[in-house]
């Protein structure tokens, strides 16, 4: 008895158990292929800009099929629908992702476009055995010229209420286009008076500045858009309205790159040489012109990239493009580039201004004219010629900055005397005529030295040893010296030897019989 009640509990339990898992265990899918969509069914989408659907098909069957995908409609003169895939083959336990691509023309309408999809699967071992799958998406498309054209609406805005014969598409364009002419007499009588008057009234010249570059930028694009606008109201073929909003979108972009140079130039550029001329740096004095004609580059480039943008190109290529000209370039100027980081590199360490006096390594005595980025310009003081020198040059060759620390300069002028001549008395009477130049420094601290420099073989040479005030009075000091050095050798009977041999014969006696 015990055990026929420990049997019935136990088919009891077991009846709970498998009704428990029926109840919450996901019961798996009969279908052979189950496909399911990734993401939204219904997508909006700007005309001409590419949308998207996918799916995920998995083969839930123990043999393969070939899936074949198609969708109505695929095509007209507007839009068009592809595939990535033609067809797929899919092995049992694969699954595979296809995805349909919806391509609109760039002057389509607003317009909802609904596409029946179709995955016609069929069995790769038996062929009569096919099936399908069916699938609806929606695409919304919202257009990109026109958006209102062929309204007829003033001015695209407001309905036409006109009597007749205003009352039309015809009357809205005629009276929109008065509208923008009143609006542009409006502008130019009175507008741009009023806020001439205002600005002239304020201490900065600014507000003066950007009316003055604004005023016929501003105009033009009023004039532009008024015409655009009303010929959009008219029936126009939509091929006609994309043309006349292109046209209109780049000379936009156009007119506001020239205004954005005009400001860029006129105004900044221009405040910045203000700033530049207050201040004792050079940097920036050389930095400028080279914004401003970055600017010129740089601008256009950005105007030319958006046009491009405009008529579908990818920007991502150009630039890419743009970058291996680059390295292209690069390569083929690396001299000029040299030279214009190294003028880059002088800027910042300053080892020379404008003004300086500079020895080259060849001797020559140059003053600093100009510092450009790619050659600076030395002016030769003896023989009146500039002399154009790359900066890489410069940068890469032992250069003497003569001004530094200061411009006062020791100078050595070396003279030879006579064998038999007094040497101290040669050496006070080298200092006295030093000592008696005025542009010659006689302080404790730069006191005039002479030194007993050689044995020659014609004279003793000494060396004089002189601090000059000023190093542009260098030469006028050596030869004044050299002046007063002979008169006071002279009064004294001191002599300058010239060069001389003297040979000596022995035997004499010897020498005549021989």
């Amino acid at each position: 008895m015990r055990s026929r009640t420990a049997l019935n509990l136990a088919g009891l339990l077991l009846l709970g158990l498998m009704v428990f898992t029926a109840a919450f265990v996901p019961a798996v899918s009969a279908d052979r292929v189950n496909g399911f969509m990734v993401g939204d069914a219904e997508l909006t989408t700007a005309a001409g800009t590419p949308a998207s659907f996918e799916w995920i098909l998995y083969n839930n069957d123990t043999v393969p099929y070939v899936i074949t995908p198609t969708s109505d409609p695929s095509s007209n003169g507007e839009f068009s629908a592809v595939f990535d895939q033609s067809y797929l083959t899919m092995y049992p336990g694969e699954s595979e992702s296809i995805i349909m691509t919806v391509t609109t023309v760039r002057e389509m309408s607003s317009s909802t476009l609904v596409f029946q999809v179709h995955f016609d699967i069929t069995q790769m071992n038996e062929l009569g055995n096919s099936f399908s799958i069916n699938s609806t998406v929606q695409l919304k498309v919202v257009p990109v010229f026109g958006a209102g054209a062929g309204d007829n609406k003033i001015l695209g805005t407001w309905e036409n209420n006109l009597p007749w014969p205003l009352d039309g598409n015809a009357g809205a364009f005629v009276v929109s286009v008065g509208i923008w002419a009143l609006i542009a007499l409006f502008v130019i009588l009175v507008a741009d008076p009023l806020l001439h008057r205002f600005t002239s009234k304020t201490a900065t010249e600014l507000d003066d500045m950007v009316l003055k570059i604004i005023r016929g930028p501003v105009l033009l694009l009023m004039v532009l858009f008024g015409a655009v606008n009303s010929l959009e109201i008219l029936n126009l073929s939509r091929s006609l309205i994309a043309d006349l909003e292109l046209a209109y979108n780049v000379a936009f972009i156009l007119v506001m790159a020239w205004l954005s140079y005009k400001i860029y130039a006129g105004v900044i550029v221009h405040y910045g040489h203000k700033l530049a001329a207050k201040t004792d740096s050079e940097v920036d004095d050389v930095l400028l012109p080279i914004l401003e004609k970055l600017g010129m580059i740089v601008i256009p480039i950005v105007a030319l990239a958006v046009i491009l943008g405009l008529f579908g190109y990818n920007l991502t290529v150009i630039l890419a493009g743009m970058g291996f000209m680059g390295i292209v370039i690069g390569y083929a100027a690396q001299a000029t580039l040299a030279n214009f980081f190294a003028g880059m590199q002088m800027m910042f360490d300053r080892p020379f201004r404008i003004g300086d006096l500079l020895r080259l390594d060849n001797g020559d005595i140059c003053e600093v004219r100009h510092i450009g980025m790619r050659a600076t310009e030395l002016y030769n003081t003896f023989t009146n010629e500039m002399v154009i020198v790359p900066n890489n040059d410069i940068a890469n060759k032992k250069i003497v900055n003569m001004v530094q620390p200061d411009r006062r300069l020791k100078i050595a002028v070396a003279v030879g005397v006579s064998y038999g001549s007094d040497v101290d008395t040669v050496m006070r009477l080298m200092k006295e005529a030093a000592q008696s130049l005025p542009e010659v420094m006689d302080d404790p601290d730069h006191q005039t030295v002479v030194r007993f420099s050689d044995f020659a073989d014609s004279s003793l040479n000494f060396t004089a040893f002189i601090w000059v005030k000023d190093l542009d009075l260098q030469f006028k000091v050596a030869s004044d010296y050299r002046a007063e050095l002979l008169r006071r050798f002279d009064n004294n009977g001191i002599e300058i030897p010239f060069p001389q041999s003297v040979v000596w014969l022995r035997d004499l006696g010897k020498a005549e019989e021989g």
